[in-house]
């Protein structure tokens, strides 16, 4: 962790201003370039304690925190740390892991939060994160390389960033986007909430990376749960990352309470009938992960009741000179993209708060009932002629 990441993360319980505990070394900040493999973040207010491991910070909230892991983490730097101060970080992880059972109840989606956590203990095959290492590269599969690549080109430009500028990069897996924010001069803070991807992500950075450059920001956590300070991200880039989540009306509340005036949103994420897929049925299955895919009115359902410009979906076509007079229906679209996923962009205007979405109940209705029918067509049409 660079000790900048301390301006913009903040405590999950009271959103206090936390500090970096690194025993034997006093940090100030002036030390913000400075990386730091192990230590302690802690809030001095409420006296919430996070670990730091393998350059690492794992801001997760209470019910999702291995409780038994983080004690034994803190007991082991029990004789570096003043007497005082790990008395209450060691109080308050006893008071916090007594009261879990309480936050977990009101997460409805932490079975596939958990799941995704413990991906390392569901696989068998000693290859499963091999790609991770040389990220977005997979010489194995070149067709899944250029698509990854693809689709990163061309949505990258709807962020509207600058150099220098903070991006939320979230669900990042092997964090190869947030790396190549950073060598592009973009100051990014890769999130996601399984360890196992983030560590591989690390390992390449540092073998690949050019003399000097260091590490991008990483963080354990969840988007649910966002620990970001507001208004500290110039933009949101949601990779193939924003299906996973189980509440996104709450992730895309945190979003717009972390991003700053003005600012964009950008989801690119698979759409409605994803979750029919049979590798989608089978992660499911397998993993216990959630694949559930979107479309434009799902997204303005997540945007309801914040202050935000109506969700555009934007489509990048593959369209040949004779054919650019024609009708751009949905057959036409689907037949002619570049992309394959649907893309979507939120954007946070100043002066614009009075622009708050709504929806009425019977549109609510209506637009649930329209799309449930239209992704059983789709489904249909797939087990019918794929």
């Amino acid at each position: 962790m660079r000790y900048s990441l301390l301006n913009f993360i903040q405590c999950l319980s009271c959103a206090g201003e936390l500090k970096c505990l690194v025993p034997g070394q006093k940090m100030n900040r002036e030390d913000d370039a400075v990386e730091i493999k192990e230590g302690l973040l802690y809030c001095s207010k409420c006296h919430y304690w996070f670990p730091l491991r393998d350059f690492i910070p794992e801001l997760l909230p209470d019910h999702l925190r291995n409780w038994e892991a983080d004690q034994a983490f803190l007991e082991s730097m029990k004789k570096k740390l003043p007497a005082g101060i790990f008395k209450e970080l060691w109080e308050k992880s006893q008071q916090a892991a007594g009261q879990v059972s309480s936050s977990a109840v009101e997460d409805k989606g932490i079975h596939f939060k958990k799941s995704e956590i413990s991906i390392k203990t569901k696989i068998a095959d000693p290859h499963f994160f091999g790609p991770g290492n040389s990220a977005p590269f997979n010489p194995g599969n070149t067709e899944f390389t250029m698509h990854l690549l693809r689709r990163f080109a061309n949505i990258l430009p709807l962020l509207d960033v600058n150099q220098g500028d903070v991006v939320l990069d979230t669900g990042v897996g092997y964090a190869w986007t947030t790396e190549w924010f950073m060598n592009m001069g973009i100051d990014p803070i890769g999130l996601d909430i399984c360890r196992t991807y983030l560590d591989i992500g690390v390992q390449r950075i540092q073998r690949m990376q050019r003399p000097g450059s260091g590490l991008p920001h990483l963080v354990i956590g969840d988007v649910e749960n966002l620990p970001l300070k507001e208004q500290t991200v110039n933009g949101i880039l949601c990779y193939d990352a924003f299906h996973h989540i189980p509440n996104r009306k709450k992730a895309m509340a945190h979003f717009y309470r972390a991003l700053k005036e003005p600012g964009n949103i950008v989801l690119a994420e698979p759409g409605g009938t994803h979750e029919y897929a049979a590798v989608s049925r089978e992660v499911m299955d397998k993993y216990g992960i959630l694949e559930k895919g979107m479309e434009l009115g799902d997204v303005n359902g997540y945007c309801e009741g914040l202050s935000m410009m109506p969700p555009e979906q934007h489509f990048i076509l593959n369209i040949l000179e004779k054919e650019k007079n024609k009708t751009l229906s949905s057959d036409f679209i689907l037949s002619h993209t570049h992309v394959d996923c649907n893309v979507f962009v939120v954007k946070k205007r100043a002066g614009k708060t009075d622009q708050v979405i709504r929806i009425s109940k019977y549109t609510k209705i209506k637009r649930k009932v329209k799309q449930r029918i239209k992704r059983l067509l789709k489904w249909l049409f797939i087990k019918l002629f794929y």
